[in-house]
C-alpha cells in the first residue's frame, strides 16, 4: 500500500475554504465536460494510489456486518446504549461503502490492459 500525503496542505485548505468563490470557479473549469461532478471525481480517482478499490467497499461492508452482529449481541445482553452505538456505526459504514462503490466501475467492468484478479 502506498502511503499518500494530504492532497492539500492546511494552508492551501484554508485558502480554498476562505475563498469559496474561487473554489466554485475551479469546479466550473473542471466540469467543462459532458460529465457530472460525480463522474469527474470518479474518473480522477480511478486507478490512483489515493483512490478507492473494490476492497475498500468490501472492508466497509464487513465492518458494517460486524457492527450489526455486535448490535444484536449487545441488545441481547441488555446493553442498549452500546447496541445503539454499534447500530449507528454500522449504518455509517454501509453508507460509506455505497459512496465508495458509486465512484468505482461496476463489478465485471475492467479496462483491456488491467490485470484480472483471480476469484476469491
Amino acid at each position: 500500500m502506498t502511503d499518500t500525503g494530504p492532497a492539500l496542505s492546511a494552508a492551501e485548505w484554508t485558502g480554498v475554504l476562505t475563498h469559496r468563490d474561487k473554489l466554485a470557479a475551479i469546479r466550473e473549469q473542471l466540469l467543462d465536460t459532458p460529465f457530472s461532478g460525480h463522474a469527474v471525481a470518479a474518473l480522477l480517482l480511478y486507478d490512483q494510489p489515493y483512490g478507492f478499490t473494490q476492497e475498500d467497499v468490501e472492508d466497509e461492508v464487513q465492518v458494517a456486518d460486524y457492527c450489526a452482529a455486535m448490535t444484536r449481541e449487545r441488545e441481547a445482553g441488555g446493553d442498549h446504549a452500546t447496541a445503539g452505538t454499534f447500530k449507528m456505526l454500522g449504518e455509517r459504514h454501509r453508507i460509506r461503502a455505497r459512496k465508495i462503490a458509486a465512484l468505482l466501475p461496476p463489478p465485471g467492468v475492467a479496462s483491456a490492459d488491467a490485470p484480472q484478479r483471480p476469484p476469491i
